[in-house]
């Protein structure tokens, strides 16, 4: 009797941990494997449960924020226009005088506001703003022409 109760159990046990080949892969944890442990950067790892291969999972990159939608989320469109000068310069203008190399600069001028660079009217800070989003912002606007 003895025998067929550990032979169910070990056939229960086998059954659990078995691999399906349809299974989808699944991340392993650095403590379950100490080879993996010792990768020292932020990767996930998958283990194929079909073959056993364990590799690198690559994240997806962050979605790009939309500049445009977060202008018109703003008060941006009070002052700005793409083609036409209204209060400050239109965005296109702006296009012309920068370059990409001069996205932090105006992201943080974006941010902390400022005056002198095209008139006499200031530009109001936006401190509520992320930098990523500022930055989304002057990308947006060094593509219009």
């Amino acid at each position: 009797m003895k025998k067929i109760s550990s032979a169910l159990i070990l056939a229960a046990l086998c059954y659990a941990c078995g691999s399906n080949p349809s299974e989808p892969k699944k991340p392993i944890s650095e403590s379950v494997n100490p080879q993996i442990g010792a990768a020292k950067a932020k990767k996930a790892f998958v283990v194929d449960t079909a073959t056993g291969a364990v590799t690198v999972a690559t994240p997806p990159p962050p979605p790009v924020k939309d500049g445009k939608a977060l202008i018109a989320g703003a008060d941006c469109l009070a002052c700005h226009q793409e083609k036409t000068k209204l209060v400050g310069p239109a965005y296109a203008e702006v296009a012309k005088k920068y370059k990409e190399k001069d996205i932090p600069k105006l992201a943080k001028k974006i941010k902390d506001g400022g005056s002198g660079v095209w008139g006499e009217i200031p530009m109001a800070p936006h401190p509520a703003l992320s930098e990523e989003d500022c930055e989304a912002m002057v990308k947006y606007i060094l593509t219009i022409k």
